[in-house]
């Protein structure tokens, strides 16, 4: 199934927070990257998650440079990354992408897109 960039909630999330270079999500043993990344970004990403997936739910602050950060977000079975400029503050990404995540999974959007997009 082919999923267009104006129905998903990670694309129109990259799209409105200019600060936003990617997000990141692993669920079932599945990962989607929005927008898509080449290939040493994911397998740093992959990485990432492999060492995340067996601690328990919580935000971290992975790496903060002066160009850039990334944060992450693990809830039970999921994992949000969240890649972004460093031209705005960690807490205010926090929140925005904190928002993000509670809104789609309250919408119901968020696991339709995650089924269509780890089911292919």
């Amino acid at each position: 199934m082919k999923l267009e960039s104006n129905r998903a909630p990670a694309f129109k999330f990259v799209e409105t927070n200019h600060f936003v270079k990617s997000v990141i999500i692993y669920n079932n043993d599945k990962t989607a990257y929005f927008p898509t990344i080449e290939n040493g970004k994911k397998l740093y990403f992959d990485k990432i998650i492999t060492l995340y997936k067996k601690r328990a739910p919580g935000s971290h602050l992975l790496l903060c440079t002066p160009k850039e950060f990334i944060y992450l977000y693990k809830r039970i079975e999921t994992i949000y990354i969240c890649e972004c400029t460093n031209d705005i503050s960690v807490s205010q990404v926090k929140m925005e992408f904190d928002t993000f995540i509670e809104d789609s999974n309250k919408q119901g959007k968020f696991p339709k897109i995650l089924t269509a997009l780890f089911n292919r």
